[in-house]
């Protein structure tokens, strides 16, 4: 945000960059005012609404939904998001683009998405984690199909060779992936967050894989389509922290958004990517600060600040060392990294000279 803007002009921002605490958090009229800042979408990312439509959806919605942080993940709280940080995701909102962020491991750039979610009270963030052997399906979908065919087996024993059975149903064993959840989720004026975690471990053809979800904006579930009935209850998508609840009807075997999620993919620059993704994308990069009072306002975000302010010299003296080291040729640290020494030195108060060295040592070993 140029800094000769106005307080006010900076709140019409719909994602304000609010360093969130479990103290300090939107409450769910703010959110609601903050999502209806979220304009029409450019008529080349409809997703099959007009403006007019989308419109009506979008007011609809509003009306109908409570917005709330629910369940707040603590990688929501503490994180200091930049002006850049903060830009780019009001444009990746706006103009219904993918946003590739990029940095070094443990510069915080996972925990934007959760920030971003939690402050505006959006469905998610569904986390999708890459890995070389990740294919696009595992992101939309997964479906059991031999766990259904041995229940198939185990009815028919009981049954003996001459009795019928009911088929179980094959809704039970088709679960959404990150990014399934997040497209059918996604509503006009209220977009689900999809975390794309490393996305530059990914084998070569997945990001061409991508784009064109992302352009189309839906995807078929072959083993739901070739079924006569219209709608099939499936399983949602779930994670450790994100349990989405009873289950979801698919018609017709297709996912379409109405609404394209806000895509944060996490890149540790471990790789290129194709020009033709990287133009459908918006990009921000995400670095260290490179001074002692940039790495404190971090260490107070992220600590009790009575604990902190009784060790504030030692936990400078860290930082210096931090920074001391991050200036030598081809030594790597993260951001974390300074997080898990300053917490040693508050819960290890008397840790001798000896073994407060071998612990620095270990724990700023170079990436």
């Amino acid at each position: 945000m140029p800094k000769d803007q106005t307080p006010e002009q900076k709140d019409l921002r719909i994602y304000r960059g609010l360093t969130l605490s479990a103290n300090k958090l939107p409450k769910s009229k703010e959110q609601k005012q903050h999502l209806a800042r979220i304009p029409p979408p450019p008529p080349w990312r409809t997703f099959g609404l007009s403006a007019t439509q989308w419109d009506q959806e979008a007011k609809l919605k509003q009306s109908q939904q409570t917005v709330g942080v629910g369940n707040i993940d603590p990688r929501a709280l503490g994180f200091v998001a930049s002006e850049q940080a903060v830009e780019l995701v009001n444009a990746a909102l706006c103009l219904r683009r993918p946003l590739l962020i990029e940095g070094n491991p443990g510069s915080g750039k996972t925990s934007l998405a959760y920030a971003v979610a939690c402050e505006l009270g959006l469905p998610g963030p569904y986390r999708w984690s890459i890995v070389s052997r990740t294919t696009l399906k595992d992101g939309l979908y997964a479906y059991d199909a031999i766990g259904r065919l041995q229940e198939i087996s185990l009815l028919r024993q009981k049954v003996g060779e001459t009795g019928e059975i009911t088929e179980p149903e094959v809704g039970n064993y088709l679960r959404l992936g990150a990014m399934g959840m997040a497209f059918h989720q996604s509503q006009p004026g209220r977009p689900a967050v999809l975390l794309i975690d490393e996305i530059d471990k990914s084998d070569i053809d997945m990001p061409n894989d991508l784009l064109h979800i992302f352009e189309e904006g839906f995807f078929e579930i072959p083993e739901l389509a070739r079924l006569q009935s219209d709608d099939v209850e499936v399983l949602p998508y779930r994670s450790q922290r994100n349990d989405s609840g009873g289950k979801i009807t698919i018609k017709k075997g297709f996912v379409q958004c109405k609404e394209f999620p806000l895509v944060l993919m996490t890149s540790n620059e471990a790789r290129e990517f194709p020009p033709a993704f990287l133009r459908r994308c918006l990009r921000l990069s995400i670095r260290q600060p490179n001074t002692e009072e940039g790495f404190y306002n971090i260490l107070e975000q992220r600590f009790d600040s009575e604990s902190l302010k009784q060790l504030d010299e030692p936990a400078r003296k860290l930082i210096r060392e931090f920074l001391k080291r991050i200036e030598k040729r081809d030594v790597k640290l993260a951001t974390d990294q300074l997080l898990n020494a300053v917490y040693l030195l508050l819960q290890g108060k008397n840790i001798t000279q000896e073994n407060r060295q071998f612990l620095l040592d270990t724990i700023f070993k170079s990436l």
